[in-house]
């Protein structure tokens, strides 16, 4: 429709076509770094001597344990995943890589905690280390309707992951369907996304809390995530008045469930609008497509 005239504007870019777009004078583009982290949800509700949904032995057969609760797995999984390489390849350019649920930038961000660097070598130390030199077997679930190029990402994760000996099979799901699963804990591993306001203590309290009703924390804590230093250090920040007190405490706390490896991040999406040429267009990190943000550009 943009290209054909029909509409002067349109948001959610395709990664597909961005490379056409760029080269086409019709057309302009306008991003910028958005609020919202793709990242892994992992089983921390299953004990470490209780059987995952989706983990088994390289036979097929049940662990008898759970190796999410092991810090050293999760760390494992982690560093083997190529973040570069899917913002690179898979996302066209249009992310960034992440260690955590907020750019660089904006307030509540955690300095000095940069994305993993890919290392499978120190993976698979890491999983002898925690007794698992031979691997195991995971399934890796997403969605395939819901953020940006979501099922060839977690096809990517598989493939990493199995280069480090924990043999990855993938599901992607509809939205509708993986949402509602993802709610019951029905998952050992999944991919998810995460728009945050840019305040720290956004995702503390719905991400990384304990789960936790009548306070209202952890309503999408969906892999049950659980650390006392990080509540505490939350409901600190909840009630602190002294506004860089306040960041200071949420940052602390995000810092030690980053190094806990309570969530995966993998990248920050970028925000794209496409125009017609003639017209100019303010992108904003929330996401959000104004009129007021449109107007005729400069001659």
């Amino acid at each position: 429709a943009l290209l054909a005239g029909d509409v002067d504007l349109i948001d959610q870019v395709p990664t597909s076509d961005l490379a056409n777009l760029r080269r086409d004078q019709r057309v302009a583009l306008s991003q910028i770094t958005g609020l919202r982290l793709i990242f892994l949800g992992l089983d921390h509700l299953r004990g470490a001597n209780e059987n995952s949904p989706f983990i088994t032995d390289n036979d097929g057969r049940p662990l008898g344990r759970n190796p999410l609760r092991d810090v050293r797995v999760r760390r494992a999984l982690s560093i083997a995943i190529d973040r570069r390489a899917i913002v690179d390849r898979v996302m066209e350019g249009a992310a960034v890589p992440a260690s955590q649920f907020l750019p660089e930038g904006v307030l509540g961000h955690v300095p000095n905690l940069p994305a993993p660097a890919a290392d499978p070598e120190g993976a698979r130390r890491l999983l002898a280390e925690a007794g698992y030199p031979q691997g195991f077997r995971i399934q890796l679930n997403g969605p395939n309707d819901r953020y940006i190029n979501d099922a060839r990402i977690i096809q990517a994760i598989g493939q990493m992951w199995t280069r480090i000996g924990v043999r990855t099979a993938v599901e992607a799901l509809p939205w509708t369907t993986f949402v509602g699963r993802a709610g019951r804990q029905e998952f050992s591993a999944f991919l998810i996304g995460w728009g945050s306001n840019p305040d720290g203590s956004h995702p503390l309290r719905n991400i990384l809390a304990t789960v936790n009703r009548e306070r209202g924390w952890g309503p999408s804590n969906r892999g049950r995530y659980s650390n006392p230093q990080v509540d505490a250090l939350l409901e600190q920040s909840l009630v602190e008045m002294n506004e860089p007190r306040r960041q200071e405490l949420a940052i602390q706390a995000q810092r030690i469930a980053a190094e806990d490896v309570g969530v995966i991040p993998l990248h920050i999406q970028t925000n794209i609008w496409a125009t017609r040429r003639g017209i100019q267009h303010t992108p904003r990190a929330d996401e959000l497509t104004r009129a007021q943000d449109v107007r005729p550009a400069p001659r």
